[in-house]
């Protein structure tokens, strides 16, 4: 009977689980170590809370949709102020940070207009992704990807999907370069002693919840059976052709995007665009440059990413929209030309995934990364 309760609640229930882990994490009632587990969940929680609601709406009361719509604008609300906030402490000055200090009056107008001109951009950028919930462009979108234009749960995702795409970028496009490379920012990281703390655990953390979330989100306990997850998020037991063919891979892309990424930062550059800083990347990667710090780092972005993203929407949602997603959660730490070598990273890992699976894709997108961490240990650049 218990069993049973949960396989028909298991919506409800998962929502509970998660919405505990959200508000402990955010209050910081638990600390230490178990802390860092429940935090490195966040993310994670607030889209599997919604996965949840859609779920209920469509299978339960179209009343949910009523709350999943609600915590759908909630989160696309949190990610802009995410965006505006990063932004907006990679231009301010020094003492901005400091209330004892910052005096609003010595703000000049040129810093006073890069900054509404950033939160405009990411309230444009968020209002422009509400229109997923068109269904004359979800109906023209469908000629070309194979999603339900009539499905509540494709369209949230789809209006999340455009909102990971248009809000990152803003940062970038309004001042010029990626937040997590400012000297503001680095400074903050460096005066507080996380980036050269251990990251090992950390990744290991994400790698968990992003996989359990990417499971439940396709619909483990709810809608599929886990073999079933399985099989929709296109992970296989690996074969030993599978991983020669994904090593193979992921060699010949370090050797090709050692070619092109030159090209792309002299392209960017000759066209007045901001390239990325390598020095500055270096420096944010530096909690990571340790022999198991950059097996679990790679892991964790290699099998994560790969799992969320190609496992998870490119069935539903084509190449070319999870790629851009892809590339746009990076637009806090590379420039344009990182961006769009990022981009086209993706549409490789993207078509392994599609005539292979997501297991290779992901050992492809592991090895990948692992070697250019070991270059950077080794002292050098990407």
């Amino acid at each position: 009977m218990p069993l049973e309760f949960c396989r028909r609640h298991a919506p409800e229930l998962l929502i509970v689980f998660f919405g505990l882990i959200f508000l402990v994490a955010v209050s910081g009632t638990v600390g230490g170590e178990a802390g860092i587990f429940l935090a490195s969940a966040l993310d994670v929680a607030l889209f599997v809370v919604l996965a949840m609601l859609v779920y209920l709406a469509e299978d339960r009361h179209r009343a949910f949709r009523w709350a999943a719509g609600i915590w759908l604008l909630v989160l696309i609300g949190g990610l802009a102020a995410a965006a505006a906030g990063f932004g907006l402490l990679s231009i301010l000055p020094p003492e901005a940070l400091d209330a004892e200090q910052f005096d609003p009056e010595t703000v000049d107008l040129a810093l006073a207009a890069e900054m509404a001109l950033l939160l405009l951009g990411v309230l444009v950028a968020g209002l422009a992704s509400l229109i997923g919930f068109s269904r004359k462009f979800r109906v023209w979108l469908a000629r070309y990807l194979p999603f339900d234009p009539d499905s509540f749960l494709h369209t949230v995702a789809l209006v999340v999907i455009l909102a990971m795409i248009l809000i990152p970028p803003v940062p970038l496009l309004v001042t010029g370069g990626p937040p997590f490379l400012s000297p503001p920012f680095l400074d903050l990281l460096l005066a507080s002693g996380d980036l050269l703390a251990d990251t090992v655990t950390l990744n290991a953390y994400t790698l968990f919840w992003t996989i359990v979330g990417s499971f439940f989100i396709a619909g483990a306990c709810v809608r599929r059976t886990p073999r079933e997850t399985l099989e929709r998020l296109g992970l296989v037991r690996p074969t030993g052709r599978g991983v020669l063919l994904a090593v193979a891979a992921a060699l010949a892309l370090v050797a090709v995007f050692h070619v092109i990424d030159p090209v792309l930062a002299a392209l960017v550059g000759y066209l007045g665009l901001p390239v990325t800083d390598t020095e500055a990347v270096n420096l944010l990667f530096a909690g990571s440059l340790t022999l198991p710090g950059i097996i679990v780092a790679s892991v964790a972005a290699g099998f994560g990413e790969e799992v969320s993203i190609r496992g998870l929407l490119q069935p539903r949602f084509g190449i070319l929209l999870p790629a851009l997603l892809f590339a746009s959660l990076h637009a806090f730490q590379y420039s344009w030309d990182g961006l769009i070598s990022v981009f086209l990273a993706g549409l490789v890992f993207a078509y392994i995934r599609r005539y292979s699976n997501t297991t290779t894709s992901a050992i492809t997108h592991t090895v990948y990364d692992l070697v250019l961490f070991a270059m950077l240990m080794v002292g050098v650049s990407f």
